[in-house]
């Protein structure tokens, strides 16, 4: 028989996971609804009220939300935790408050996965959807919120909103009376209100992983390294680069580029060398296990969060763009295989330097179709970045 964890906790011990952030209130009540029926109750009296309500799981990036002054209910997502998965099925029913490690964990154990890894360590399923939060993975998979084949959720107020193919099971007292949409994936429907519990599809763990990396100093080199694993047409899973900050252990500031390949053992070994031959010999070869920081967004407590988006050579121009603006190596990581970088921007520069950055980012971007967002900012810098920040 296999035990299955129904807690972070329990995931921790097995695989050492970074511990989430403590759930806290921010509005001044409370309330942990268990179910569809709880939920659409508690949306209909805030309503009745006219009360903002803010769902909250694991508080990840509760920054990125409303200002909490605004907030008069936060609604925990913790009792939000609905599965259904028989082994040897194509899809996973899974509640809103799910730690999306948890639930890979508990598929693993059946040799499978769900096809997103976002960078937030403890996100929840409901998390991770409401924004759309990207990994590296994104590159072979798409975006989270376009693998939703169905889900369940209450709209502002408490109607109960059913979104493409939702399990029936999960919710038998509403199918005839919901409100339903047709496209899983706009979960625009649900603005104001929640995600209870969603239908994702499932994918087998692959037998082998190959990380290659090389060392990177310049965007011309990440161009040539782009262009050699385009001409080898290895399939990867992901890329992602890494340009660090000022850090002794990085001699000379030097970023790297790292490709991940899947499949089976002797597949994914016979493409990782072949591609490791391609970015030639001052390559470090293949490694069975991820570098440091694979998938993690680079910035910490306190600093600017920006999200850049765009074509690879795109990304890389900004990336060393903003560096030249700031004065000094930022920080940037992130799935550029897949059209996105985050950047670190240390919460301590002055304003004026922040902005530069920020205007730079978008000039490079905008120039090739793509765009920078402000992500997260500390409290004190709402004001004088009000007019960056995203709405």
């Amino acid at each position: 028989m296999i035990t299955l964890p129904r807690t972070l906790a329990a995931v921790r011990a097995q695989e050492s996971t970074v511990p989430i952030r403590a759930t806290a209130g921010d509005g001044r009540w409370f309330t942990r609804p268990a179910g569809l029926r709880s939920v659409a109750e508690v949306l209909r009296s805030a309503a009745l009220e006219n009360r903002c309500v803010r769902p909250r799981g694991a508080g990840t990036k509760s920054s990125w939300f409303t200002a909490p002054s605004t907030v008069d209910i936060t609604m925990s997502t913790g009792g939000l935790d609905t599965w259904r998965y028989e082994p040897g099925a194509t899809t996973v029913t899974v509640g809103a408050g799910v730690p999306v490690q948890v639930a890979q964990v508990r598929l693993a154990a059946m040799g499978v996965r769900l096809p997103f890894d976002p960078p937030s360590p403890g996100a929840t399923i409901g998390g991770v959807l409401a924004t759309n939060e990207r990994g590296p993975l994104a590159l072979h998979y798409g975006e989270p919120v376009d693998q939703v084949r169905g889900a369940w959720g209450v709209r502002r107020g408490g109607r109960v909103v059913a979104l493409g193919e939702p399990d029936l099971a999960c919710a038998p007292a509403f199918p005839d009376s919901a409100e339903h949409h047709p496209d899983p994936a706009d979960l625009r429907w649900l603005s104001g209100g929640a995600l209870v519990d969603v239908t994702l599809p499932v994918h087998r763990l692959p037998a082998a992983r190959r990380w290659v990396s090389h060392d990177v100093a310049s965007p011309l080199e990440i161009f040539d390294l782009l262009a050699a694993l385009a001409d080898e047409g290895v399939s990867p899973a992901a890329v992602e680069l890494d340009l660090p900050a000022h850090s002794p252990a990085r001699f000379g500031h030097l970023g790297r580029l790292t490709v991940l390949i899947e499949g089976s053992v002797t597949s994914a070994t016979d493409r990782a060398g072949t591609l490791a031959d391609a970015f030639g010999h001052t390559a470090d070869g293949f490694s069975d296990e991820a570098p440091e920081g694979w998938g993690r967004y680079p910035w910490r407590l306190g600093d600017l969060g920006l999200r850049m988006e765009g074509g690879g050579e795109a990304l890389a121009s900004a990336a060393y763009a903003i560096r030249d603006a700031a004065h000094i190596p930022l920080a940037v990581r992130g799935g550029i295989g897949a059209g996105f970088c985050h950047v670190a921007v240390p919460g301590n520069l002055p304003v004026d330097t922040m902005r530069a950055v920020i205007e730079t980012a978008g000039d490079v971007l905008m120039a090739r179709g793509g765009h920078v967002t402000v992500l997260t900012a500390p409290a004190a810098l709402h004001g004088p970045l009000s007019a960056y920040l995203a709405c």
